[in-house]
């Protein structure tokens, strides 16, 4: 019971919401529908603001085939104003066929964001057509009617269901000037119409176009054929190419188509008529001088797929007429549940990363937000496409992941690309993901425990182990080599003993040489060798009271001797005298 309670109170939530964001109310009634055949009735349109607040823009009207009601204007609604409008309408057979009269309003208002969107609303009433009719119209287009040589021919068949009743195995055939190829058509919805275009290039002879028609509805087979119609070969010295700015639209959307009209002749064209099968007269009292070129546009609103042709018709300066056509241009109708929505959402693991390169997870998700299923979506970053869905089912949401190394901080967004019904590549960009380089913090740490080294175990060498150090020399020989060495450095040892010996006593024996040359020239001035040696005799001080003796006197006398040198003279003398006298 609660469950229920709060399921039903989600409801109104959202019934609430909805309110809020979308607040225009739309009643329309009609005054008969119930329909035997297409007729004419009226139409009353109430469209009403239950908002809280004024709307913030315009809210325009339009008919079923895409034109604006302009007795309903534009008006701005206050909050619970209301406009009403009343009118008639001509139901068509198609739209009998169909079961619905289908109107259009055009507004703006703010969404959740608060950013102001245009909006458009369809709505509807039930046609009941009681009974089944097999109709059909064929149509067909020469375009040029007159063409010079080389210069492309269509002729276009345009077969129009309008009966109640599908029509089935449509095949068309052609004189074989124009085509030897039957066109086909497989099926045609009841209030639909499709097309069937045969080309040929324009040779120097006229091509005749002659058409038999047939097709199948309610169990019968039908045939209609077309009267001959002449193509005519001419020298056109005038050139129409037609385009458009866009291949197609929504309903209602317009299209701006551009002719551009060159004459190469010498003449002058004058009062050209530019008309198309679809959108009739176009252009008129058109001029275009000689070796010139004009250029003329069309804004036309689109109401379903239709080809424009358009064909140039008038008269040169001479006075001849002249014909041309442009080229075939196809505008697409897209249907509001055929328009493809996507919406895309990005987000990452991360947003702030503490080292370059480095791997950030980024999660995508894309949901298909209309009506229809689509194919093969592909989502890419920066051109590089990293995932393709090869559907995803109207309102449905798939989503990948990714792993991405980047080199340096920024912005990151993601495309989903994917074909219309235009053939024209839509994109739908995703929500910018910022991620930031920051530099890491550096974490505070103890100062460190100092580990002593574990002591390291010698062992003593073995003889092994000496065999291993010294390779292939045995332990034995070694020792052998090693008392050699002694014995050769005891012998070294000997001869520096020995020399040094003999140094001794040569220096012994040098000294005492020198000892007596000193003692003969200090305590005499001369010595006779062949006399014995005598007794020292002690001599007196030369001066009384000194101490000291006084420093040698070396002036010299006149006769040439210094005074110590007269001083020894006297002193030998008297020591002669002595001996002389002891004898």
């Amino acid at each position: 019971m609660l469950g229920v309670c709060v399921l039903i109170l989600l409801v109104a939530h959202c019934a609430a919401a909805l309110a809020e964001i979308d607040p225009l109310k739309v009643a329309m009634s009609l005054s008969s529908n119930t329909f035997t055949e297409p007729k004419r009735i009226t139409v009353q349109i109430k469209i009403s603001n239950t908002g809280e607040s004024e709307m913030p823009g315009p809210v325009t009207l339009y008919y079923p085939d895409g034109r604006q009601v302009e007795a309903f204007g534009a008006p701005v609604l206050e909050e619970g104003a209301s406009k009403t409008w009343s009118g008639t309408w001509d139901v068509t057979q198609e739209q009998l066929n169909e079961g619905k009269l289908t109107f259009r309003i055009n507004y703006t208002i703010y969404n959740d964001d608060g950013e102001l969107v245009s909006k458009s609303k369809r709505f509807s009433k039930t046609l009941i057509y009681n009974g089944g009719v097999v109709s059909c119209e064929i149509k067909r287009s020469i375009l040029p009617t007159t063409a010079r040589k080389d210069q492309e021919v269509s002729v276009t068949y345009e077969v129009i269901n309008t009966g109640n009743l599908p029509i089935t195995d449509v095949e068309i055939m052609e004189n074989k000037s124009i085509s030897t190829t039957v066109g086909k058509i497989d099926e045609i919805p009841a209030g639909e119409k499709k097309s069937y275009t045969f080309t040929v290039k324009m040779g120097t002879k006229d091509l005749t176009s002659r058409g038999t028609i047939t097709y199948k509805a309610d169990g019968k087979k039908y045939s209609e054929s077309k009267e001959t119609a002449t193509i005519k070969y001419g020298e056109v010295k005038l050139a129409a190419s037609l385009t458009a700015d866009k291949k197609g639209g929504l309903t209602g959307e317009t299209v701006k188509l551009t002719l551009k009209l060159t004459n190469s002749g010498s003449a002058d064209y004058q009062n050209l008529t530019v008309t198309d099968s679809i959108l009739g007269e176009v252009f008129t009292g058109q001029n275009v001088p000689a070796g010139e070129s004009v250029t003329l546009e069309k804004e036309i609103s689109i109401s379903s797929t239709a080809g424009y042709q358009f064909t140039v018709s008038g008269q040169d300066s001479a006075g001849n007429d002249i014909e041309t056509a442009s080229e075939r241009v196809t505008v697409t109708a897209i249907e509001p549940n055929q328009v493809v929505n996507l919406s895309v959402e990005a987000e990452a693991d991360r947003l702030v990363v503490y080292q370059i390169p480095a791997t950030v997870r980024f999660r995508v998700r894309v949901t298909n937000n209309a009506a229809a299923d689509v194919q093969n979506v592909r989502v890419s970053a920066t051109g590089v496409t990293l995932y393709t869905f090869d559907k995803i089912a109207a309102g449905e949401t798939r989503e990948f992941v990714r792993d991405a190394s980047i080199s340096m901080q920024g912005k990151f967004q993601f495309v989903a690309s994917v074909r219309n019904q235009l053939g024209e590549t839509q994109t739908f960009n995703s929500n910018i993901v910022s991620i930031a380089y920051s530099v890491p913090t550096p974490v505070p740490t103890d100062a460190p425990i100092v580990t002593p080294p574990k002591p390291v175990h010698q062992n003593i060498p073995t003889e092994a182990d000496m065999e291993d150090l010294f390779g292939v020399i045995e332990y034995d020989k070694a020792i052998e080599y090693l008392r050699y060495a002694a014995y050769g450095l005891a012998g070294l040892a000997g001869i520096g003993v020995l020399l040094l010996v003999i140094a001794g006593i040569r220096r012994g024996v040098v000294s005492s040489r020198t000892h007596n040359a000193t003692d003969s020239l200090e305590i005499t001035p001369a010595r006779n060798y062949a006399e014995p040696v005598r007794k020292p005799i002690n001599l007196p001080p030369l001066d009384d009271g000194l101490t000291a003796a006084p420093a040698p006197d070396n002036t010299l006398s006149d006769t040439g001797e210094t005074r110590t040198g007269r001083r020894r003279r006297k002193a030998a003398a008297q020591t002669e005298d002595q001996d002389s006298s002891e004898e």
